[in-house]
C-alpha cells in the first residue's frame, strides 16, 4: 500500500479509503502466437511480434497425426475462465499444388482440462497461395491458478494435396507482423486496482497497481494507460515503481478544493488495440494548505527507469586535435543532457547513496556512501556532498553505471579513457537541487594520446538495445577541431548514413561537424578518422605545398609560352580553384597533392604543346600598342609567309616566323 512506499512527512496523510480493485475477472483479447520450440508463447502484446515469422511446413502428404507446434501463457493468472467459444486464426501458404486438403485440430489446455476443436469441413480445402483458416474452440468454465498450465497445441491429422507438382508444401506461420496468427480467448489476464490515495498539503498522488504475469511487460506494451479524476484527465508524466510483482503508476493532481471532499477516480488501461479495460471508484480525501514544494511525489521504493516511452538525450562533443613533444593528443569533452524517467531515477539515486534500508538495484546499490550522513539521505534534496560523492566514486564506477544504468556503452561514446593521461565527471543539476524529473547533465572530459597515422574511432553507436527502451530518442553534435600542425587526415561514416559530417579545412586548422537527430536504439553507425602530423597533412603545411606547386608551376608554363598561342594555358588555369576547393572541403591530403600536381602537370605540358605566334616577334607583342611601325616584306620561298625586313643593311639573314628556315637578302 502507498502507506509503505511514502517516506516519514508530517504533512503527508492518508485518505480515509481503502484500496479498490477495478478490474478484472477476465478480459476477452488476442493472444498472439510467438516464437517456436521451446520459446513458444502467447502473449496479449503485438509489439513482440517480429519482423519474420515462425513457420512449420509439410512437403509430402501427411496420413497420420502430428504436432505443429504447442504455445504455453506461463504463468498464468489466478481467476475463472468463463465458458466461451475460444477462436485461432492461422495463417497458411500452399505452393506448387492447386490446393491442399487440410484435417486439423486445436487443443487448449487449462489445468488438467482439455478443449479440442477442429477446422470446419466446410474450410479444410485450401487453394493454392496465402490465406488463413479459423478453427473454434468450445472452453467451458475453469478456475485457473498461477501454478495451471494455459496452452495451445496445433495437430495436424491429415494432409492431402490436390494436383501436385514437385515441390509441393503448406506452411503455416505466426508470430510476425505481416502473419500475426492468434487466438481470441477470454480469460483472466491482470488485475488493476486504485491504491488508497495519500494527500502532500495541497496535493493528491493518485495511484493505480497493475498486477499480472507479464511483469514490466504489462506497463511497458500496454497501448495507454490514464487516469482521470472529476472526469478530467490528469496530465503530465506519471512515476513508476516497482512493487514486488506489481508495478505502481502514480500521478500527482493538484486541483483539491481543500478540505474534505469526495472525488470520483477513474482509469483507463489499453491492453491492445480495441481492448480497453476502465474502472471507477470514489475517494474521500482532506487537503490543507503547504508550502512545502516538495517538487511531487517521492516514493521510498528505487523507481523504474522507463515505462517503456523512453527519456530524452542529448549528447554534446566539442574535439580538439594538438600536436606534444612526442606525437599527438585529443581533448575531448563530452555532454549528456539527460530528462525525463531516467533522470528522476538518477536524482532518486544520488539521494539515496549508501541506503541499507531499503532494496535498490545493484547498480545504485554499489554506491559507496562516504560521507552522506543520514541526514542528507532521502531528503529530497541532492546537496552538494551527494553531488561529490558521486562524481568522484563515477571514476572508477563510471563503466557499470553507464552500461547497467544508462543503457551506454562507455567506450563506444568516450572512448577508452583508460588510455587517457588525465579524465574528470563532472555532473550538473541545471539549477534544480530537488529530486524531480528535471533535467541534468554529465560532462566527461579527457586529454588522451594518440598515435599518428593509425585508424581512430571518433564514435560509435552507443545505445544497447533494450526490450523496453530507456531512452525515446537521442540528438548528436559533435565539433572539433585541430591546430596548424596536425590533421584528422579523414573523417568516414560506415555501417549507415544517419548522421551527417562537414568537413572542413583552413590554413590554420580544421573542422569537423557532426549532427543526428532523433536517432533510435535500432540506429547504427561508426565514424573513423586517421589523426597525422605529418607536415604533408597538417592544414597550413598542406596548404603551402600546394601554393607552392600550383604557383611554380604556372610561372614556368607562362614562361615557355612567351613566343606561343597562351589562351589554352589561360584557360586551364580554372583548374586553380578546383583544387583549393578540393583543399578547402577537407578531401585527403594525398589526394589533394596528386590533384594539384597533376594539374601542374597538365599546364606543363600544354606550355610544350602551344603553337608557336605567326607573323609575330617576342618584340613586337611586348611594344607599346599606340605606336605603329610599317616595314617592307619578303616571303618565304619554302612556305610563303611574310617576313619583315627591319633592316636596310645588305647583305642580311632573317629567320622565317612560319617555318625557321634562314632567309638571305642580298639587295
Amino acid at each position: 500500500m502507498f502507506a509503505l512506499i511514502i517516506p516519514s512527512n508530517p504533512l503527508i496523510e492518508q485518505s480515509a479509503a481503502e484500496d479498490v480493485t477495478v478490474c478484472c475477472d477476465s478480459v476477452e483479447a488476442d493472444l498472439y502466437l510467438l516464437g517456436s520450440g521451446s520459446d513458444s508463447i502467447l502473449s496479449p502484446f503485438e509489439d513482440l511480434l517480429a519482423e519474420t515469422p515462425s513457420s512449420a511446413s509439410f512437403e509430402t502428404a501427411l496420413t497420420s497425426s502430428e504436432q505443429i507446434e504447442k504455445w504455453v501463457l506461463s504463468p498464468a493468472w489466478s481467476g475463472v475462465i468463463p465458458e466461451s467459444t475460444w477462436s485461432l486464426e492461422l495463417y497458411y501458404d500452399v505452393s506448387d499444388a492447386g490446393g491442399a486438403q487440410l484435417n486439423l485440430s486445436a487443443i487448449v489446455t487449462i489445468g488438467g482440462s482439455t478443449f479440442t476443436g477442429y477446422l470446419d469441413g466446410g474450410s479444410s480445402f485450401v487453394p493454392t497461395g496465402a490465406g488463413t483458416i479459423t478453427i473454434d474452440i468450445p472452453v467451458e468454465s475453469v478456475t485457473v491458478s498461477a501454478t495451471s498450465e494455459v496452452s495451445l497445441t496445433l495437430n495436424a491429422r491429415n494432409i492431402v494435396f490436390s494436383v501436385p507438382n514437385s515441390g509441393a508444401s503448406v506452411e503455416f506461420l505466426w508470430g510476425s507482423e505481416a502473419e500475426d496468427s492468434k487466438v481470441s480467448a477470454n480469460l483472466p489476464l491482470l488485475d488493476l486496482s486504485l491504491d488508497e490515495p495519500v494527500v502532500e498539503g495541497d496535493l493528491v498522488y493518485f495511484g493505480l497497481r497493475i498486477e499480472s504475469p507479464f511483469g514490466m511487460e504489462a506497463l511497458v506494451f500496454s497501448d495507454s494507460i490514464t487516469m482521470s479524476v472529476n472526469g478530467i484527465l490528469l496530465e503530465g508524466d506519471p512515476t513508476e515503481v516497482s512493487d514486488g510483482d506489481a508495478i505502481l503508476v502514480i500521478w500527482t493532481w493538484d486541483g483539491a478544493a481543500g478540505g474534505v471532499e469526495t472525488v470520483d477516480v477513474s482509469m483507463e488501461y489499453v491492453l491492445q488495440p480495441g481492448v480497453k479495460l476502465t474502472g471507477l471508484t470514489m475517494f474521500e480525501i482532506e487537503t490543507f494548505d503547504s508550502n512545502g514544494g516538495s517538487g511531487g511525489y517521492y516514493p521510498l521504493n528505487e523507481p523504474l527507469r522507463s515505462s517503456g516511452r523512453g527519456s530524452p538525450l542529448s549528447v554534446s562533443m566539442n574535439l580538439e586535435l594538438e600536436s606534444e613533444d612526442n606525437g599527438i593528443q585529443l581533448s575531448r569533452s563530452t555532454t549528456l543532457e539527460i530528462g525525463g524517467e531516467m533522470a528522476f531515477w538518477m536524482r532518486w539515486g544520488m539521494d539515496h547513496m549508501g541506503d541499507e534500508s531499503i532494496p535498490l538495484s545493484p547498480v545504485l546499490k554499489n554506491f559507496q556512501a562516504g560521507a552522506v550522513s543520514d541526514d542528507e539521505r532521502g531528503s529530497r534534496v541532492i546537496e552538494s556532498l551527494e553531488v561529490n560523492q558521486f562524481e568522484g566514486y563515477m571514476e572508477s564506477y563510471y563503466i557499470t553505471y553507464f552500461q547497467l544504468g544508462l543503457g551506454i556503452e562507455s567506450e563506444e561514446l568516450l572512448g577508452d579513457l583508460s588510455d587517457s593521461d588525465t579524465f574528470a565527471i563532472t555532473l550538473d543539476l541545471m539549477g534544480e537541487e530537488r529530486v524531480t524529473n528535471a533535467p541534468l547533465t554529465i560532462r566527461i572530459d579527457s586529454l588522451t594520446p594518440i598515435q599518428s597515422g593509425v585508424d581512430y574511432t571518433i564514435l560509435r553507436s552507443f545505445i544497447k538495445p533494450q526490450p523496453s527502451p530507456l531512452w525515446s530518442g537521442y540528438d548528436i553534435s559533435v565539433s572539433g577541431s585541430t591546430s596548424l600542425m596536425t590533421s584528422f587526415s579523414t573523417v568516414e561514416l560506415d555501417i549507415s548514413d544517419v548522421l551527417e559530417i562537414d568537413y572542413l579545412r583552413f590554413p590554420w586548422g580544421e573542422m569537423v561537424t557532426i549532427r543526428g537527430d532523433g536517432l533510435t536504439q535500432s540506429d547504427e553507425f561508426s565514424i573513423t578518422t586517421k589523426p597525422t602530423s605529418s607536415p604533408l597533412a597538417a592544414p597550413l603545411s598542406l596548404s603551402i605545398i600546394v601554393v607552392m606547386i600550383l604557383g611554380g608551376s604556372l610561372w614556368l608554363s607562362f614562361i615557355m609560352v612567351r613566343q606561343k598561342n597562351r589562351y589554352p594555358l589561360l584557360i586551364e588555369t580554372i583548374l586553380i580553384p578546383i583544387v583549393f576547393l578540393m583543399l578547402f572541403f577537407a578531401y585527403p591530403p594525398l589526394f589533394v597533392l596528386l590533384s594539384s600536381s597533376g594539374v601542374a602537370f597538365a599546364w606543363l605540358i600544354t606550355a610544350i604543346a602551344s603553337p608557336k605566334l605567326t607573323g609575330i616577334t617576342f618584340e613586337t607583342r611586348t611594344k607599346a600598342p599606340n605606336i605603329v611601325t610599317s616595314f617592307p616584306t619578303i616571303n618565304c620561298p619554302q612556305c610563303g609567309v611574310a617576313n619583315p625586313v627591319t633592316s636596310n643593311e645588305r647583305p642580311i639573314r632573317l629567320e622565317c616566323t612560319g617555318c625557321e628556315r634562314i632567309i638571305k637578302i642580298v639587295a
